[in-house]
């Protein structure tokens, strides 16, 4: 008993890892020099209007910028103003104007990959530029007469808080930090007992290709803005909404050409992957792993593209159980056809055409399945049993890590015959399928002593053609 539980915390632990992934996505992102201009109205009222390359500013015009700027506000309609809560200068969007456009960027397909998940992942987000902020050395006062002027002093912070969602398709935020000098300023994101910290700034002050900082967080994260001890951090805020307008097409998501993000769970995933394998009574013979994808993808006859466009969590299993010597694939998972068979399943590496079979030919789905390459899976928990085949084969056992989800989930009708009371009648099957990602592993002791593919598709040709009893 003490051993199943042992086993069961460790497969919810990395079960959790995958599944509870922080709800944030941070990095660096390199852009072309003019994305950094930035033209601003001096005074929130009057005519002059000043222009700023937040790439190379000058001290003079970071103050210049500084001393533009108003006392910062809270609230759902802005109307508390309290400099012991929060010290940086603001302007609203009305008052200024910035090269940098996010939907012109990789920054919304790093949202749509690595932020959402499953069918929120499909829909349009729409970008509302909400503020400019200033954090400083300076203190934001507002005087009786209502001028907003700067005095030196303690660095410029924002205390813990969530955002008030402005309305129920808002799901979350995104913030730019510009490449200014300054040091502290960093971002404590906190969720659930849990606190990440994002700091950019030395590394955007690096020369090179100037670069931001930029996070995303979902709207329910408490966030605060440590002090600012020297220098200016500038930063766009952009409350992030989804769309109306349609579902988002295929290519608009594509990520192939991006550098892969390191997340921040892909620790977390590791340690608990290894701490799994460690234990002996876990699949002590060998076995399968399988992990329900989390993204939706764009599923063609066979699954080759997909590997090049992972998301999010998909790519950090695919990425680091590669890195650790294993061999993950991608397969078809072919649902039963039949109660009796409601523990096992089949595992492909293709979507099978069934249009181009000969109904004649066809039995049921899992020896369709089987001559064309197939393999035979159980999963031992749901009452599954290792009983030999008819071809003198034992069935994979399959342990599912996260569960099979209905993102990618499709079903094709087939037909075949059967034995009826007047002869052979013709029937009519549906195949519902999904898209997994398995990992093979050796047994205890040996975990990479694993059967390979190539191992395996010499033994499927070998199988392949024969029929299923």
């Amino acid at each position: 008993m003490e051993t199943e539980t042992r086993t069961h915390l460790l497969l919810t632990s990395l079960r959790e890892s995958i599944i509870e992934k922080p709800p944030y996505i941070s990095g660096r992102l390199q852009l072309p020099a003019s994305y950094f201009s930035l033209f601003y109205r001096v005074a929130k009222d009057g005519p002059a209007a000043r222009y700023i390359n937040l790439a190379n500013a000058t001290p003079d015009e970071l103050e210049q910028l500084t001393q533009a700027c108003e006392p910062t506000s809270f609230g759902k309609k802005h109307e508390v103003l309290d400099g012991t809560y929060r010290k940086p200068g603001k302007m609203d969007s009305e008052r200024f104007a910035p090269m940098l456009d996010p939907l012109h960027t990789d920054l919304m397909k790093i949202i749509y990959d690595c932020l959402l998940e499953g069918t929120q992942s499909t829909r349009r987000i729409k970008t509302e530029l909400h503020e400019l902020s200033v954090y400083s050395t300076h203190s934001i006062f507002i005087h009786l007469h209502l001028i907003s002027c700067c005095y030196p002093g303690e660095g410029s912070f924002f205390k813990p808080h969530v955002d008030t969602p402005r309305s129920k398709k808002m799901f979350g935020s995104l913030v730019i930090v510009f490449p200014t000098p300054h040091e502290g300023g960093a971002l404590l994101l906190r969720h659930r007992g849990h606190e990440w910290i994002f700091d950019p700034g030395q590394e955007l002050a690096s020369k090179g290709q100037p670069s931001i900082g930029y996070v995303a967080f979902l709207s329910d994260i408490e966030h605060e803005v440590a002090p600012v001890i020297s220098g200016h951090c500038i930063t766009l805020t952009y409350n992030l909404y989804f769309d109306d307008g349609g579902p988002v097409s295929a290519n608009d998501a594509v990520s192939e050409h991006l550098t892969p993000l390191r997340l921040a769970n892909e620790d977390a995933f590791r340690d608990a992957f290894l701490a799994l394998l460690e234990n002996p009574e876990f699949l002590a013979e060998g076995g399968t792993l399988a992990f329900g994808l989390r993204h939706v993808y764009p599923i063609k006859k066979n699954l080759k593209h997909v590997y090049s466009i992972l998301k999010g969590s998909d790519a950090v299993v695919y990425r680091k159980v590669c890195a650790l010597g294993y061999e993950p694939v991608l397969y078809v998972f072919y649902e039963p056809d039949k109660a009796s068979d409601a523990d096992h399943g089949m595992i492909i590496d293709k979507v099978i055409n069934f249009d181009k079979l000969d109904p004649e030919d066809n039995d049921d789905l899992f020896g369709i399945v089987f001559r064309e390459g197939g393999s035979l899976v159980y999963e031992e928990r749901g009452g599954g049993s290792k009983i030999e085949t008819s071809w003198g084969e034992l069935p994979e056992q399959l342990e599912w890590v996260t569960p099979r989800t209905t993102f990618n989930r499709q079903k094709d009708l087939f037909k075949s015959y059967d034995e009826g009371p007047y002869g052979e009648e013709a029937v009519y099957i549906t195949a519902h399928w999904n898209v997994c990602l398995v990992v093979r592993i050796g047994m205890a002791g040996d975990r990479l002593a694993y059967r390979t593919v190539a191992e395996l598709n010499r033994k499927n040709k070998k199988t392949q053609g024969r029929y299923w009893y």
